[in-house]
Formats: C-alpha cells, sequence, structure tokens
C-alpha cells in the first residue's frame, strides 16, 4: 500500500517516448525513490525514472521497502524510500525453469541453477522477456506501448577466503531492444511520413564484496561498485533510410565503500562508514562529458535498552563538488508493549541535488514534433531572445522570467504507525506519513515554438506537501482462505498554492462557460499524478494436500491530475484529470508433484484502458505458465 506504478508512453503518441515505467511512494514522484538490487543502487533514470521493464523477477527472493527518507544508510535518491530488490543466494544445489505465456505477445523465460561446493557457491539466472507491443489506436500508426525484449543474466559467486573472510561477487547483464514506428506528420496537414527504428540499451552491473570478522562484535565489509548504463536510439525515415534521429546516452557509476559493525555494552549496535562516487555522462543531449564526484560519511546506532523498545538513530553527511554539503539526521523508534501490538515512528530529512538532467540538459526532439527540454544552467531569457531571433521560439512566456540557479531539493519526512495482531488470524497496520518538500525541482513550459510545440525548463517549487494515511489488514478464515487489502489516503499540495486560494488569490475558469470564478480549497487536485484514494483486495486460497491454489486481487485507483487546461497553472478542473478506475486480476495454479507448477491466469479482466494516462495498463491480458524446479540437498 502507498505504491504506484507510473506511466510510460509508446512511440505513437509521443513519438519516442522511452522514459518507461516508475515507482511512486507516498506521493513522492519516482525521481525520489532508490532502487537498490542486493543494496547496491541501480542507474540509468531517464527523464527522473528508471523504467521497471529493466528488471527481471526471475531469482529475487524478496523485496524490501522502506518508506520515506528515514535510513542513514542511503544517500539523496532516496527522499522517497528505498527499494531493495533482494535476489537468491546459493545455498544448495537446484536447477529451474519457467515459461510464461501471455496476451501481447508475452513470453517470458527463466532458467536458474545452484552450485555448491566446499567453499564456494554460485548461482546462475537468466531470463529472456519479449512483449509484442500494444495498440488502441488504429488511427495512429505505431502502438500505444511499444514492443521491446529484454535478456538479462545475473551471476551471485560466494568464496571463504579464511574462517573470518568472505568473497561475494554480484554481475548482472541486460540487453533490451525496442521497435519504434510512428508518422512524423500525425499532427498536422502534411502527407505521411513514416519513422520507424530501434532503441538499444546496455545494462552492466558488477558488485566485489569483501566482508572480515575481526571479532564475535566487530566485523567490517568493503564494497566496490561499478556500473554501466548505455541507450542508443537511431530512427530512419522509413522510404529514405536518412537519419531521422538519433540519441546516445552513456552513464557509467563507480563507488568504494566501507561499513564496520560494532557491537557495544548496553545492546547497542554501531554502523560507521562512508565511501567515495565518481561519476560520468557522455550523451548528444549535454555539451561534453559531465562528471561529478561526491564524499559521504554515516554513522549509525541501534540500542534496544528493553525487549520493548528499539531505537535507531543517525548521522548523514553528504559532500557534493557542485553544491553545498549537508548533514541529514534520521530517527526511528519501535515499541512493542506486548505480542500483538507495536508501535513505530520514525523522521528522516532528506537531500537531493539538482541531477545532470536538471542542470545541463539540452535536448530539442524532433522524433515528437520538436519539443526542446534545457537544463537551467543551459538556458536564460537572454538565450530564449537570441532563439526568438534565430527563429526558433515564437513566444517567450512569463514563466522564463522565473529562470534562475537550482537549489538542491530537501525534505522532512515523518511516519507514524501501530500494527495489532487480533488473535493468531488478523493483522492489522495504520500508517501516518507526511513529507514537507522545500525547492522541489519540477519542469513547466517557458516558451513555444511556431509549431505550437513546447520549450520547457525546471524551476524550484518554494514548499510543497505529501501527507496522509494506510490501513493494511490480513485475515486467516482458516488453512486454505486468507484475505488482504490496503487502502491510502493521500493529499498533496503546493503550500503556496493553497494559502493563495485561502487568501482569495486563485482563480479558475469554469468548464461549462468559461467564466472566471474564485477557487475554493476543494477544487485544488493537488499535485499531478497522484490519487486521493488507492485501494486493493487480495482473496487467495490454498490446499496444500491437493496442490490447488488461486488468488484473485482487485486494484482501485481514484480520479488523477494530468495537466493544466485552464491557465492557471494547476489542476482544478474534471477535465484537467483521468478517470479513476478498477483493475481485477486472477490466477489458479496447480502443483503436480514437487517439480511441477501450472499456472492460468488473467490480468485487467474488466478490460479497462486508456491509451492516453495510463498506457502501461494493458486490456485483458491472460496467460499460461509452466514452472520446473529440481532441487538436491548436499
Amino acid at each position: 500500500t502507498g505504491l504506484f506504478i507510473t506511466s510510460g508512453s509508446g512511440t505513437a503518441g509521443m513519438g519516442g517516448g522511452v522514459f518507461g515505467n516508475g515507482v511512486q511512494i507516498q506521493g513522492m514522484s519516482p525521481d525520489y525513490t532508490l532502487i537498490l538490487i542486493n543494496g547496491e543502487p541501480v542507474i540509468g533514470r531517464q527523464g527522473g525514472t528508471l523504467n521497471l521493464s529493466r528488471f527481471t523477477v526471475a531469482n529475487i527472493k524478496k523485496v524490501e521497502v522502506v518508506k520515506g527518507p528515514s535510513s542513514s544508510l542511503y544517500g539523496s535518491e532516496a527522499m522517497g524510500g528505498v527499494i531493495n530488490i533482494i535476489t537468491e543466494q546459493p545455498q544448495q544445489n537446484k536447477f529451474g525453469a519457467s515459461l510464461r505465456m501471455g496476451s501481447y505477445g508475452i513470453v517470458d523465460a527463466c532458467a536458474n541453477g545452484s552450485f555448491i561446493g566446499k567453499k564456494s557457491s554460485t548461482h546462475v539466472a537468466l531470463n529472456s522477456y519479449r512483449f509484442g507491443g500494444s495498440d488502441y489506436n488504429n488511427n495512429l500508426v505505431g502502438y500505444t506501448q511499444d514492443p521491446f525484449t529484454n535478456n538479462t543474466a545475473q551471476v551471485q559467486y560466494n568464496q571463504l577466503l579464511g574462517t573470518n573472510t568472505k568473497l561475494l561477487v554480484f554481475a548482472r547483464y541486460s540487453y533490451e531492444q525496442t521497435k519504434n514506428l510512428f508518422d512524423a506528420n500525425v499532427n498536422t496537414t502534411a502527407p505521411q511520413k513514416l519513422i520507424d527504428g530501434r532503441i538499444r540499451i546496455n545494462d552492466v552491473n558488477i558488485n566485489p564484496t569483501i566482508q572480515h570478522r575481526f571479532s564475535n562484535k566487530v566485523n567490517t565489509s568493503l564494497r566496490l561498485y561499478g556500473t554501466m548504463y548505455e541507450s542508443i536510439q537511431q530512427l530512419n525515415e522509413e522510404n529514405t533510410r536518412n537519419t531521422y534521429y538519433y540519441d546516445y546516452f552513456k552513464q557509467q557509476f563507480f563507488r568504494i565503500e566501507n561499513q564496520t559493525n560494532i557491537t557495544l555494552p548496553a545492546n547497542n549496535t554501531l554502523s560507521i562508514g562512508g565511501g567515495f562516487v565518481r561519476e560520468i555522462l557522455n550523451t548528444n543531449r549535454y555539451e561534453g562529458e559531465r562528471t561529478n564526484n561526491i564524499a559521504y560519511g554515516f554513522v549509525q546506532n541501534e540500542w534496544q535498552p528493553t525487549a520493548q523498545w528499539n531505537i535507531i538513530g543517525g548521522l548523514r553527511y553528504d559532500a557534493n563538488e557542485d553544491y553545498a554539503s549537508r548533514l541529514s539526521p534520521k530517527l526511528a523508534v519501535r515499541y512493542s508493549p506486548n505480542n500483538r501490538l507495536k508501535f513505530t515512528a520514525s523522521y528522516g530529512a532528506g537531500f537531493r541535488a539538482p541531477d545532470y538532467r536538471q542542470l545541463y540538459l539540452s535536448l530539442v526532439n524532433p522524433a515528437a514534433g520538436g519539443y526542446a527540454i534545457y537544463g537551467s544552467n543551459e538556458i536564460s531569457t537572454a538565450k530564449l531572445q537570441a532563439l526568438q531571433q534565430q527563429g526558433f521560439v515564437s513566444t517567450i512566456l512569463p514563466r522564463a522570467n522565473d529562470l534562475k540557479e537550482l537549489k538542491p531539493e530537501t525534505s522532512n519526512g515523518f511516519n507514524i504507525g501501530a500494527q495489532y495482531k487480533w488473535g493468531t488470524s488478523t493483522t492489522i497496520d495504520v500508517n501516518l506519513f507526511n513529507n514537507d518538500i522545500s525547492n522541489q525541482i519540477i519542469f513547466d513550459i517557458i516558451a513555444l515554438r511556431g509549431n505550437g510545440q513546447q520549450v520547457y525548463s525546471y524551476f524550484n517549487v518554494k514548499r510543497s506537501f505529501t501527507r496522509g494515511g494506510e490501513l493494511n489488514i490480513q485475515h486467516q478464515f482458516n488453512s486454505k482462505w486468507t484475505i488482504t487489502a490496503g487502502y491510502q489516503l493521500l493529499f498533496t499540495g503546493d503550500k503556496d498554492v493553497v494559502a493563495a486560494i485561502a487568501n482569495g488569490k486563485m482563480f479558475g475558469r469554469s468548464e461549462a462557460n468559461n467564466e472566471v470564478y474564485a477557487l475554493q480549497r476543494n477544487d485544488y487536485y493537488g499535485l499531478p499524478n497522484r490519487s486521493k484514494h488507492m485501494l486493493n483486495v487480495k482473496l487467495f486460497y490454498q490446499h496444500q494436500p491437493s496442490g490447488w491454489s488461486a488468488s484473485v486481487r482487485g486494484i482501485y485507483r481514484s480520479r488523477w491530475g494530468t495537466n493544466d487546461v485552464d491557465g492557471n497553472g494547476i489542476v482544478n478542473r474534471t477535465d484537467e484529470t483521468a478517470k479513476g478506475f478498477l483493475q481485477l486480476n486472477a490466477n489458479v495454479s496447480k502443483d503436480f508433484n514437487t517439480h511441477w507448477r501450472v499456472m492460468l491466469g488473467a490480468e485487467n479482466l474488466l478490460n479497462y484502458r486508456d491509451a492516453v494516462n495510463i498506457p502501461n495498463v494493458l486490456g485483458i491480458n491472460g496467460y499460461i505458465a509452466i514452472h520446473y524446479q529440481l532441487q538436491k540437498r548436499k
């Protein structure tokens, strides 16, 4: 609960949109969600978003979610929260394979194996995923969601180097190819001009770690991490094969980090460490190579004064060479008066410096009709006026007067919760959260081109907020039936807009007759792409003696803001929003023995589709999956 998958777009609608789907936590955008694999960050953000299609579910043991900026161990991208994908560790010799085939040309094939030696172990996982694309508008050339293939290989190797020392190496390689096809003249009266091409993505990660235990009370880890993300998009005119658009993006990330854990008297565990990051970016979107160096240190202490209390406090220091240093405090408390009741509270100060995109981007994308995006360091009113004289820009909007150097974003996040276990069959979780963000970075239109396309740049919003509550309930009726439900109530907004509405200084135009009227607080939908209500319910059945299991899951999302229509810069009318929707998924599976499982299922049984606002949600998607596993204990 509190997590939402944001939408990407296909080339039919956007002409080469490749940013994909990201994770929104408690109303914080995907820019603020840090995604880790085995505790290490995944890079390669496009438009601030890490595309979830890059991650295979093969070999995943569990997924840990930390909501809010409450951990000292993570850095600037974790203002909204952290999602840590933990892969399977080799523990016994085994082999597994699975094949899933579904609608829209979906084929998902996986194979994995573990090999255990006396002092070493190896786990290998392979995955190949194919999506044939979706098309909800037959009047447009191309796809609503582009077809793609993704092939991934992962290796986890562990080696004992002595009684107290261990070497761990995790390596991952992923190759993805997406097909593009669209009409460049779709919004004009000119003859059809077909553009086709490919996006090719190479994603490489290697993470060696040495762990050493000095004593029962002191252990340390030295982590090296290197990763490279490369994206190449080549678009050609279908008839002439002339290059229509070319985009190259390569990001390299190198980190060295040490963390030492010390067990102290009085039930204290101290974690102290630090590291250094070097980031290199090469792309034709920016002028020249960009580099950035970051040094950081952290200290965190976990204290358990009694069996009922657990207190974690920490500090993180970030020294970014482009900005002033920042010290961020964190605090988390858990109190369990008995085995049934638990209270939790956490506070974290977040810090996030502007990224390369927001500072140095210089992109004119002919694949989408010629829109342009400039980083704050690459554009000014004087440069806009020069572009206007050259004929590139026709109209400079008043918003351009606000162009200035971007400031780092800071946040203060609070979470307060309680968990109660009612008997042996029911668990209830309640959580309240509040995130106040200063200098939140957004993009906005600063000018118009002669063909009507927009010119964008980035700005700070002085004060914004996301706040609300979450309720999760799990009830087990008997040994076969279980139901889980989760609900989130979310309020978001710009504090200056809220104040202007309260003072009668914010106006809108009537949807019915375009008349000007003073806005009321309930007219304001808050920050775009955030739903006030989100609900999920899952009913699960399992009969172990026969091997049958089944589940039905419903997901509801209420109306959310999309774009401004009446010119006041906020969302306050129903025609500025997307409709809420209900999605229903179901599956049934059968275990034939300890080796084989067959599953049948369907997603989006109600067939709700919205190609403009949620192109990532497919129509009815039926599938069949077969799993095989063979294991032998040592």
